[in-house]
C-alpha cells in the first residue's frame, strides 16, 4: 500500500485571454481577461478582471517591484532593459489581476461571463498580493527567461 496520495487536482482551469490593456472610458484602470473552466461545468466563463492604476502602482511599490528588478536587470545590456521593463510590468498586472480573481473564487462564482470592478476586493487582492510576493516575482524572474548566475542575473 502506497503511502503517496495523488496530487490534487484543482477546482479551476484558469488560462489568461489577454491583457493587460486599458478601460475604454476609464484612463486610470486596465484589465485582464481570463477563461475560467470549472471541473465540473460543460464550458468555461469568462471574466474580465479590472484594476485601478493606482491600486497597481500602490501594490508595486509594497513588492519594491522597480528596485527588484533593477537588481535582476543589472546582467542584462543596457539596450535590452527596456524591452525587459515594459514586459516585467504587464506580468506584474498580469499576476495582480489573477490573484483578484481568486480572490473573487473564494467569494463564490457562477458559470457566468462577469467583470470585477476596479472597487471590488480592493483589501483581499492587497493582502493576498503582500502574502505571495516573493513567488509573484519568482514568476515574473522566470517569465522574462532570467538566470541567476554567481555574477548576478543573465538573460538567456
Amino acid at each position: 500500500m502506497s503511502l503517496l496520495s495523488p496530487p490534487q487536482i484543482p477546482l479551476f482551469r484558469i488560462t489568461l485571454f489577454y491583457g493587460p490593456e486599458a478601460v475604454e472610458g476609464a484612463s486610470g484602470s486596465v484589465r485582464c481577461v481570463f477563461n475560467v473552466k470549472k471541473r465540473s461545468w460543460k464550458g468555461g466563463i469568462q471574466v474580465e478582471v479590472v484594476m485601478k492604476k493606482n491600486q497597481i502602482a500602490r501594490l508595486e511599490g509594497i513588492l519594491q517591484h522597480s528596485s527588484w528588478l533593477e537588481a535582476v536587470l543589472k546582467g542584462v545590456p543596457v539596450e535590452d532593459q527596456g524591452g525587459y521593463r515594459e514586459k516585467s510590468h504587464d506580468l506584474l498586472v498580469q499576476l495582480l489581476c489573477f490573484h483578484k480573481l481568486h480572490a473573487f473564487i473564494h467569494k463564490g462564482i457562477k458559470q457566468e461571463n462577469i467583470q470585477v470592478s476596479g472597487d471590488a476586493l480592493i483589501a483581499e487582492t492587497d493582502e493576498v498580493v503582500e502574502r505571495e510576493a516573493e513567488e509573484i516575482k519568482r514568476q515574473i524572474f522566470i517569465e522574462l527567461d532570467l538566470v541567476e548566475t554567481e555574477e548576478g542575473p543573465q538573460s538567456l
